[in-house]
């Protein structure tokens, strides 16, 4: 983890602030950013956002989007790292934090409502812009979108409010929807905790998976300057969307394609993503990127027989099939019985002697998670699931506790 966490930091963002100030320039990752963009560059997949043509048939039509503040940076570093076969869309109420933005499109919504002033901290109001405008939105997703990324912070105004609308409308062009959101700090108190709450439960009703990462878990980063703790959480949000992404779009090795992602996400449950990265030894260094995957200190969850999972295994021209077999045997090894699971493989020479996972899991456990029967829709939530109900030192009743559990997690029960 310390590998990425100074990856993050070297990532030099130029995330806009709310203010409106210009951020110092920060230094870019050599080894994983590809150079600036031009139209000419820009894969099929997007081009038609820039009046040409469409993606071709057998083509995985990918977007991803960025709603609100945190949402929109999370975008802007995506852009950074760079990626490949996705079209990017920052949506947002404040004019002036968008214009900062780098993005394929950008969608100002509730111009007519807000004056391009932003949601001012309520969601109401960003869900009204969201829908004042929502035909421009579904212009943004396209025709037939076929896997969404929602990237929010959630507590605030428009990212709590336009992202439901957002995953909605995606969801009725057929979209399998993935949301990654951010949760606040206890400390910003109950009345914000509570917006993120209600906007986690309306994501949930059009999102087929849900990402959280609770912002409490940044404080294990106690001694990085605030900045720099977020630079970390963005730059863990864009890999994971870059690797899933990307493995499906580009020509590799071994191959995971759009088909196996919606395979996965049929098995149903709660599910997560890890991330790990790791050199040295060729016969210890995937099981240390695995390691770390399955430890990653942003999101905790317990692979022990979950239902379902795909491996992404990255490395450079050094890296072996034994490795790679070696990373599905481990992996594998974690899953139930007849569990649906698939690998791809591929070089990047970038990564030098590194090895790099990406862990899709479903079907999952995890402490103080609490599965509801009959649900259609499966979330990820951070199992730090206290943070989310406001457990105290003194434990409250336990039914009580169920209560407000089931209401805040929709997730279908395991057999």
């Amino acid at each position: 983890m310390a590998r990425m966490i100074e990856d993050a930091l070297r990532l030099k963002s130029e995330l806009p602030s709310s203010s409106g100030e210009e951020d110092d320039p920060l230094s870019m990752i050599r080894r994983i950013m590809r150079p600036e963009q031009t139209e000419d560059d820009i894969p099929d997949i997007y081009a038609d956002v820039l009046g040409a043509s469409s993606p071709e048939v057998g083509e995985a039509n990918i977007v991803i989007v960025g709603v609100g503040g945190a949402g929109c940076n999370t975008v802007n570093t995506i852009m950074k790292v760079g990626i490949t076969g996705a079209k990017a869309v920052a949506i947002n109420t404040d004019k002036k934090h968008l214009d900062k933005i780098n993005a394929h499109m950008k969608v100002l919504i509730g111009e007519s409502i807000t004056g391009g002033l932003g949601a001012g901290g309520y969601p109401e109001i960003g869900r009204a812009c969201a829908e004042k405008d929502a035909h421009l939105i579904a212009e943004a997703l396209g025709k037939r979108p076929d896997l969404v990324f929602i990237a929010a912070g959630m507590g605030g105004g428009t990212g709590t409010g336009a992202a439901p609308v957002v995953a909605k409308i995606a969801k009725d062009k057929g979209a399998i929807v993935i949301a990654v959101v951010t949760l606040p700090f206890k400390n910003e108190g109950p009345p914000r905790m509570a917006k993120a709450v209600e906007g986690v439960k309306r994501l949930a009703e059009y999102s087929d998976t849900i990402v959280t990462i609770y912002n409490d878990k940044l404080l294990r980063f106690k001694n990085l300057p605030l900045d720099e703790a977020f630079a970390v959480a963005d730059y863990f949000l864009a890999i994971m969307v870059k690797g899933i992404t990307e493995i499906i779009t580009k020509r590799a090795l071994v191959n995971v394609d759009y088909a196996d992602i919606r395979a996965l996400m049929s098995t149903g449950g709660l599910a997560a993503v890890g991330i790990g990265e790791a050199s040295g030894r060729k016969g210890e260094r995937v099981e240390a990127a695995i390691r770390m995957a399955m430890e990653n200190p942003l999101v905790d969850f317990k692979p022990d027989g979950a239902r379902g999972a795909i491996l992404v295994v990255l490395g450079g021209k050094g890296m072996t099939l034994e490795e790679v077999h070696k990373a599905a045997e481990i992996v594998s090894s974690k899953l139930a019985p007849n569990a649906v699971f698939k690998w791809g493989a591929d070089i990047d020479s970038s990564l030098g002697d590194r090895v790099r996972v990406i862990l899709l899991f479903s079907g999952i456990r995890g402490p103080n998670i609490i599965i509801r029967q009959k649900q259609k829709v499966p979330a990820i939530v951070d199992p730090t699931i206290r943070g989310l109900i406001g457990i105290r030192e003194e434990p409250e009743p336990r039914e009580k506790v169920l209560r407000e559990v089931l209401q805040i997690v929709p997730a279908i029960t395991f057999d």
